[in-house]
């Protein structure tokens, strides 16, 4: 559990320099397959994570994804985020942090059966 977490962290914060310029983070509407997949494969990867847990994160990731809605019209208090910072942001930031989000509380809800 440890190890996926500081490799989710690791990945989220190396990543950021690509990502901001990312266009895959420009689409409308609910997040993408694509747009959790770029966050699930570096994750993947860092962790060297099982099929079986892979195959955990991602089903629940997308269930995650599919339930928050979209980004622009998501109520950032559903997110335990404060309005003041998530409401300035434009478009892609909206998205990438979402995805983020809902790829790390997928890879926690899958390594301990619990939720963040």
């Amino acid at each position: 559990m440890r190890s996926l977490l500081l490799a989710s962290v690791a990945l989220n914060i190396s990543a950021c320099d690509q990502v901001f310029t990312e266009p895959l983070f420009e689409a409308d509407g609910k997040l993408t397959v694509a747009e959790l997949d770029y966050f699930l494969g570096g994750m993947k990867e860092a962790a060297n994570l099982s099929e079986e847990m892979d195959s955990c994160i991602k089903a629940q990731a997308e269930r995650r994804a599919e339930i928050a809605g979209d980004p622009q019209t998501i109520d950032p208090e559903s997110l335990s985020l404060p309005e003041e910072s998530w409401v300035p942001l434009g478009k892609s930031d909206k998205r990438i942090i979402l995805a983020q989000l809902v790829v790390t509380e997928a890879s926690v809800f899958c390594s301990t059966g619990q939720e963040m």
